[in-house]
């Protein structure tokens, strides 16, 4: 069925409401032009290479332009850092003190993907129809859009967690909306389309891509190499959905796909994975994060000198020392009526010492790759391996001592996962809020320290209160209403 608009929720079509008074491009069935991205009406009925590759373009774009909203919001749940900047109260209130609201802070992380995963299943409905893409091309085309669907539902079910979230979002105008399914089944959903996407991927034959590729994807730029950061996404989500309630079969499922990722167990290729670019240019999205150590929005919690280990000479985990720095504004950065203070900075995306607005955000790296094979071992009870893949980061990235295996062996399965999301927290510390997340996939939010007098450490990000209403759902979409 020829499909004209498709049907989203209020908070996205608000959201496009926005993009459309601001002229940021097809949102949806709003009839608005722009040079660099097709209205949704042409790109459906008339499409062609150049209007899917400017669609392709878009949602790159739209993968990237939440991420580091994502990093520093659901990093300060976690208490991983903070944004005390002052210009936005709920930025610093809410994940402090709470509660969190449907509408300010709490409430983001949502429009933004939903609304690109509507512009992927326009791209994806278009494409078929396109005459002058060859069939090999129309495989590439299709796994590169799964691929990315699938990501934009990683993000979503991440912070809503027991919530669910919607998933049977392509679907007509005239149709209510899509209802809400389980965390399990938006995992489900998640893996089904990246397996989807592989057999797409495999099926070009040596095509290459009909469309630009942003540098950040460079090693994952031709189908063949994309297909490894598929796979790589498909280990995560089936480790997520493990710790969901799947639990052993999860894990097993991670370990088969894993080998055909891009992992690599050598400390030269920690760093290699994909990643969201960031410039300087006209028109395009600088990192934000990006900010100097005298800076006044972004700081780094100093709980992660607290609990950062040792060195076998005393010095702190080496992740901690590359990682931060002393912020230098004299004295330290406070604003009125607010129990914290902005002494530690992170350097995180510095290059040569200064902040670098056009400094990237790893999408998943092969470092994560090695944590999520030892989280899945551990889930398998294959505690041998489990203990060579953390003693490899570890000792690699932190350049800590090795843990012994008699040690190991004694320890308690709490310990030892204890020991796992460690490894995880200053391995992957303010590249995607690791901390909370793996917290609350565990049940340990109470080991993350309220950081305030009467604070609270959030459960989950709310949903749209908008959307809860439109589909006659209790205040947060929630069977109890919590």
């Amino acid at each position: 069925m020829t499909r004209t608009v498709h049907r989203v929720g209020p908070a996205l079509a608000a959201a496009c409401l926005i993009a459309a008074s601001l002229s940021l491009g097809a949102c949806g069935g709003f009839n608005i032009t722009n040079s660099n991205q097709p209205t949704q009406t042409d790109l459906e009925n008339n499409p062609t290479r150049s209007k899917l590759s400017a669609a392709a373009t878009g949602i790159f774009s739209g993968a990237r332009s939440d991420i580091t909203g994502f990093i520093w919001q659901v990093g300060s749940m976690g208490r991983e850092g903070i944004n005390i900047s002052g210009n936005n109260q709920p930025d610093y209130q809410e994940p402090y003190f709470g509660p969190l609201s449907s509408t300010q802070f709490g409430g983001s992380e949502w429009a933004g993907r939903f609304n690109n995963i509507r512009s992927i299943n326009v791209y994806l409905d278009a494409a078929p129809k396109a005459k002058d893409l060859s069939p090999d091309e129309l495989s590439a085309s299709q796994g590169f859009g799964k691929t990315m669907e699938a990501l934009a539902f990683m993000y979503v079910i991440e912070t809503r967690a027991a919530l669910g979230a919607p998933v049977d979002v392509d679907r007509p105008v005239t149709a209510p909306p899509a209802p809400f399914v389980s965390e399990d089944s938006v995992y489900g959903f998640i893996i089904g389309l990246l397996d989807s996407a592989q057999t797409a991927l495999q099926n070009t034959h040596g095509a290459s891509f009909p469309f630009p590729i942003p540098a950040g994807y460079t090693g994952f730029d031709q189908p063949s190499t994309f297909l490894l950061f598929n796979r790589a996404l498909k280990a995560k989500a089936e480790v997520l959905r493990a710790t969901a309630g799947c639990g052993q079969p999860c894990f097993q499922a991670a370990l088969a796909t894993l080998p055909a990722s891009f992992i690599d167990p050598t400390p030269s290729s920690l760093g290699v994975g994909p990643e969201f670019d960031f410039s300087t240019a006209s028109g395009d999205q600088q990192n934000e994060l990006a900010e100097p150590l005298d800076g006044t929005t972004f700081f780094a919690d100093t709980f992660v000198l607290v609990h950062a280990q040792h060195q076998s000479g005393g010095a702190l985990d080496a992740r901690v020392l590359e990682k931060t720095a002393r912020a230098t504004r004299v004295p330290p950065w406070s604003i009125a009526n607010v129990p914290l203070t902005g002494v530690l900075k992170y350097t995180i995306y510095f290059t040569g010492g200064q902040p670098d607005p056009n400094a990237p955000v790893p999408i998943i790296r092969d470092e994560e790759l090695i944590l999520l094979r030892a989280e899945a071992e551990l889930g398998t009870a294959d505690l041998t391996d489990a203990l060579s893949d953390i003693n490899f980061v570890r000792t690699n990235s932190g350049h800590l001592p090795a843990i012994a295996s008699g040690t190991w062996n004694s320890m308690s399965d709490a310990d030892r996962v204890g020991e796992l999301l460690y490894e995880r927290w200053y391995s992957l510390m303010w590249e995607q809020g690791t901390r909370w997340i793996d917290a609350r996939r565990y049940n340990l939010l109470g080991t993350i320290e309220l950081g305030v007098p009467g604070g609270q450490v959030p459960t989950r990000m709310p949903v749209p209160q908008d959307e809860c209403a439109a589909r006659n759902l209790p205040t947060n979409c929630s069977p109890l209403g919590t």
